[in-house]
Formats: C-alpha cells, sequence, structure tokens
C-alpha cells in the first residue's frame, strides 16, 4: 500500500514537472525533466519536448491514480486479482514514461537548432 502512494507521490510530481516545463516554467535543466540531448539544446526545445509528451505522461499518471484507487477501494476484489491489477497499472505507466522520452526527444530534434 506505501509503495502505492509513493508512486501516486510521483506520479503527480512528474506530471507537475512535465506541466510546468511545457509551458517554459521550467528551463533546460540537469536536474529535472526529458533529458537528452536534443532536448537541451535550446529552450524551444525544451518547451516543445514536453508539450509532446505531456498527453504521455498524464495518461501515465492517471493509471497510477487509478491502480490506487483500485488497491484502496478494492475489497471485493480477491488480493491476487487486486495486486494484478495494480502492477499492470503501474507498469503501463512505466511503458507510458518511456514512450514520451521518446516523442519527447523526436519533437525536440525537429526544432530548428539556434
Amino acid at each position: 500500500m506505501a509503495l502505492l502512494v509513493v508512486a501516486m507521490v510521483l506520479a503527480v510530481g512528474v506530471w507537475l514537472m512535465t506541466v510546468a516545463a511545457a509551458r517554459g516554467r521550467i528551463g533546460a535543466n540537469g536536474a529535472i525533466g526529458i533529458r537528452t540531448p536534443a532536448t537541451q539544446r535550446s529552450q524551444e526545445a525544451w518547451v516543445a519536448a514536453h508539450r509532446a509528451a505531456l498527453p504521455l505522461v498524464t495518461w501515465g499518471g492517471l493509471a497510477v491514480v487509478v491502480a490506487a484507487l483500485v488497491v484502496v477501494l478494492g475489497g471485493f476484489l480477491e488480493p491476487t486479482a487486486l495486486e494484478m491489477v495494480g502492477i499492470t497499472l503501474v507498469l503501463a505507466e512505466g511503458v507510458l514514461a518511456v514512450i514520451a522520452g521518446v516523442v519527447a526527444h523526436r519533437a525536440a530534434a525537429r526544432v530548428p537548432s539556434p
């Protein structure tokens, strides 16, 4: 249960960071965000990358929130089924995060160099 709470907090944090970067409130840096050579080339590439990744990050975060709610409210499910639903949704979030990184890198690579 605690692991899902941590996953939920991280998912919300990643989503908030992506929204801020997509709006240009967080610039390219070495600590947070989608950091590839293409995304760090310019502020325009950074923003384009995070805008492109935002829908996938949003869906991934929602998958984690749904997983947590299923576990918390899932008293009607068998424990094994509950665990499988939670694990599946958290894995889906991970897959979406990887795809979001690829989408972001490609979007940033399309931005002309300064």
